[in-house]
């Protein structure tokens, strides 16, 4: 897979996480300002939650609402019990008003 536009910039709101299908893939992306997003795998790592229905924090990260798990958004670590797993983080970018993830092959 290469990198692909998942949301214009300006229909997202900053802080609100927003779930994309990428292929088979369920992302979770966040814009976090105007000039930077970031997108990590939509399930939890501990029961298979959206981390989209979650909420961010002022530290960058996503809240499981299920348990209140926590991963950090920029490198998908665990930083909150009860999930221990970290999340798969992937490349993400904001160009010509769009946001844009590559989640591999």
């Amino acid at each position: 897979m290469a990198w692909e536009a998942v949301a214009d910039v300006d229909q997202m709101e900053e802080g609100e996480p927003v779930r994309v299908e990428l292929g088979d893939t369920p992302v979770c992306v966040v814009l976090l300002s105007d000039t930077e997003a970031c997108a990590v795998h939509d399930t939890c790592t501990h029961q298979g939650q959206s981390l989209a229905e979650g909420h961010v924090t002022p530290e960058d990260e996503i809240v499981c609402p299920a348990h209140a798990s926590t991963f950090d958004l920029h490198t998908g670590e665990a930083r909150g019990i009860p999930a221990v797993a970290p999340v798969a983080s992937f490349p993400c970018r904001i160009d010509d008003g769009a946001v844009w993830v590559d989640v591999g092959d």
